[in-house]
């Protein structure tokens, strides 16, 4: 009977420990998206701390991998996988833009493939190299300041406003912070990497009767976005300049950027690589984004032409339309509840500089 007990006492606790979500830094779903095409797809977080995601590219000579993510731990993994897909070496690695979560995996595929270029546009190379390691300096400690901060106001039931956290809050509060915590790991393992070989409209890579080209279309999530183009698979890498969810908006070209999403429309890609998300095999998430990007952009200019402060157009700009359309596409219950939020906040901010024509520097943002 004892021995019975054990062995269910053991079985629960392998329930039990099964059951545990993964953190970010844990997993990701390896997809084949074409012939000798694989990406690396991030789950949908549910903390706020995000893993890009990741491809490669075989040709018949080479290989290529579009981003690195931003854990070293991550990226040893994906360095295995990709061995155990093709004996071609990694002769190219592109940072799709300079976000952190898309870079700091650098140092892992150079390490594993010495002589491989990191190839971005001078736009995001200038940037990685300026403000990697500010922070990579300055970020552990942030991390352990907002997770004190976190746990603060989980245990109080308060913020420092008065308002009451809510049970959702408390569980959303508490995973971000045990996940900062997980995360931390992570630093000590990161080296900084930036790309070696910057370039501005256009470049074509040779990978062996296979060619990538790298291109920037204009301004979008960032002022450097690079996407890739695969023709003989019409496969599109378009890092965040596609986000689902919800897009990310902090530093991002708000006019602009619909602009970016047309012409990669009119390349009528049968496959659609975002920066996170899932793979998509149609246009129609791109419309959406576009029509969002113009609402949001119209709704901005007409605030600020009837002389409203940010603080007001922020109340104005709402769009409550969209909201419920893109909280429809959300997974888990974080960016149900504030995926949209979070980028409507940067993106009315955005919007604003740009129609008072006090647009700040990225990296300012």
């Amino acid at each position: 009977m004892r021995r019975i007990g054990l062995l269910a006492m053991l079985c629960l606790a392998a329930t039990a420990l099964a059951a545990q979500p993964k953190f970010v830094n844990e997993e990701y779903d390896l997809q084949k998206v074409a012939d000798g095409v694989y990406s690396f797809i991030a789950p949908e977080s549910d903390s706020g701390v995000v893993q890009s995601n990741c491809t490669v590219i075989i040709g018949e000579d080479a290989a290529l991998v579009a981003d690195t993510g931003q854990f070293p731990s991550l990226a040893e993994r994906m360095v295995a996988d990709i061995k155990k897909l093709t004996t071609k070496p990694v002769r190219y690695i592109v940072n799709t833009h300079w976000h952190f979560d898309h870079v700091w995996g650098n140092g892992v595929f150079r390490s594993a493939y010495p002589g491989a270029a990191i190839i971005s546009t001078e736009f995001t190379r200038e940037l990685v190299e300026d403000q990697g390691p500010r922070v990579l300096s300055t970020q552990p400690a942030e991390n352990k300041r907002q997770t004190a901060e976190y746990r603060r106001f989980v245990a109080d039931g308060k913020y420092p406003s008065g308002h009451a956290v809510s049970d959702e809050s408390k569980r959303s509060l508490t995973r971000l912070a045990d996940t900062l915590e997980h995360v931390e790991a992570e630093f000590p393992l990161t080296v900084h990497t930036p790309p070696t070989v910057g370039f501005e409209k256009e470049l074509t890579v040779n990978l062996g009767k296979r060619e990538v080209k790298v291109m920037w279309l204009g301004r979008a999530n960032t002022g450097g976005d690079a996407i890739l183009w695969v023709l003989d698979a019409k496969l599109l890498v378009a890092g965040d300049t596609v986000v689902y969810p919800s897009p990310f908006a902090t530093g991002s070209y708000m006019s602009e950027w619909p602009v970016v999403l047309q012409k990669m429309m009119d390349m009528n890609a049968i496959t659609i690589i975002p920066g996170h998300g899932p793979v998509m095999h149609d246009a129609s998430y791109l419309k959406t984004l576009v029509e969002l990007f113009q609402a949001l952009t119209s709704q901005v200019k007409k605030a600020v032409s009837q002389g409203l402060s940010l603080e007001d157009t922020r109340k104005n700009v709402t769009l409550p339309e969209f909201k419920d359309r893109f909280s429809s596409f959300a997974r888990t219950e974080l960016w149900r509840n504030e995926g949209f939020g979070t980028f409507l906040q940067a993106a009315v901010d955005r919007a604003y500089q740009e129609a008072t024509g006090k647009l700040k520097p990225e990296s300012e943002e």
